[in-house]
């Protein structure tokens, strides 16, 4: 699904009038040097390709999104793990939204909302109540990781945050007084910002702050989505970094459900929704570390990019080199859209599968575009 997506993503961003191309629009494609290698598990559950240069977009491309936001994930644990069980400290999840109209575009929400969460962060509100770990007299607070995310509806477009709060304690959850606090000062950020209106005070009162303890991730997962199969849990370090994965119903669909609306039913509006997202979220940051907090966790605080991230190869435990793809072959897979198939066929048949499967694609009518480059560096800024 995640190939078959990307190279549907390859097409709707690929502008042939423009000099330079998105960066998703050569992931996977382009090769390193010497041929493209082909692993495989040794118990043949698994394959990989070796030697691609890969994009690292968690917005635009599934392949890598995949990849990156699952060692976020991991990192994201490592620090609740940390927090909890070295510090005796909680962590809640809070999620920052607002009310949204179907005409409006995503580049002024994006701004008016951006604007909303900076003041709102630096309010006393927030700040007399979410205080540091050296300030008494408030909920300690060793920091939080802000993850940003959108999805598309009725309504049109639906951005929002969610944040984990690492605390002392959870015992905020209980002071009334302290959560209406913080709920009326980002109400009034967003009417500030011009993100609501007087009218809706209510509404939004009730529905655009939220801050719930760890088990409401499961909650949250419940009503919107599921993660797929290959995850039997969800914890709220998946929350966070897992929303590209998410399947949404059709009240909230996520970018790439547009995208899989666009490749199966030809959806016009899903594509043009999609590439207007990957305008203006290409180069965001997903997850966002409050200053010192990883340096309080003990975790490494040296920042590795989504594109460093991306690409790593990661060795199945135990694995066997099946075939080095020359030049006209990986040409051949990928004029034929064959890069899973072929995957498919060398986990479970080894080379002796993969060379029958290049000859019979010998005889398959091409289908898509096998352009790439040879002999490429990774160039990362």
């Amino acid at each position: 699904m995640r190939y078959s997506l990307q190279r549907t993503a390859q097409g709707l961003l690929y502008d042939r009038d423009a000099h330079k191309q998105h960066r998703t629009c050569s992931c996977s494609r382009n090769v390193a040097s010497d041929g493209v290698p082909v692993y495989r598990a040794a118990d043949g559950t698994d394959a990989r390709f070796g030697n691609l240069l890969t994009c690292g977009s968690v917005w635009a491309c599934p392949v890598c999104s995949a990849k990156v936001t699952e060692k976020r994930r991991a990192e994201l644990q490592a620090a609740i793990n940390s927090w909890v069980a070295y510090h005796d400290g909680k962590v809640l999840l809070m999620t920052l939204t607002f009310p949204h109209e179907y005409d409006m575009p995503l580049a002024e929400l994006l701004e008016k909302f951006g604007k909303a969460l900076t003041k709102f962060k630096n309010s006393r509100a927030y700040k007399r109540t979410f205080g540091t770990l050296d300030k008494p007299g408030t909920y300690q607070r060793a920091g939080s990781v802000r993850s940003l995310e959108v999805t598309h509806g009725a309504n049109g477009w639906h951005p929002h945050t969610h944040d984990l709060v690492f605390l002392k304690d959870d015992t905020i959850l209980d002071n009334v007084r302290a959560m209406d606090e913080l709920r009326n000062e980002w109400v009034y950020q967003l009417l500030m910002a011009g993100l609501g209106e007087p009218g809706k005070m209510n509404d939004m009162l009730q529905h655009a702050f939220d801050l719930q303890g760890g088990d409401y991730a499961a909650e949250y997962v419940a009503k919107f989505g599921h993660e797929p199969k290959l995850y039997d849990d969800w914890s709220a370090a998946r929350e966070v970094t897992k929303g590209m994965s998410k399947i949404g119903g059709g009240a909230h669909a996520t970018p790439f459900q547009l995208l899989a609306w666009y490749q199966q039913n030809g959806d016009v509006e899903a594509g043009a929704l999609f590439r207007e997202y990957v305008q203006h979220f290409d180069g965001k940051r997903m997850l966002s570390w409050s200053p010192g907090l990883k340096k309080h966790l003990a975790l490494a605080e040296d920042e590795i990019s989504d594109e460093e991230l991306a690409q790593q190869d990661d060795p199945m435990p135990v694995e066997e080199l099946v075939i080095r793809l020359d030049t006209d072959q990986w040409k051949l897979v990928l004029t034929r859209n064959a890069r899973f198939e072929l995957l498919f066929i060398a986990a479970k048949h080894g080379e002796e599968g993969v060379i029958a499967l290049l000859e019979e694609l010998t005889e398959r009518p091409a289908s898509h575009s096998g352009q790439f480059l040879d002999h490429c560096r990774p160039r990362f800024h």
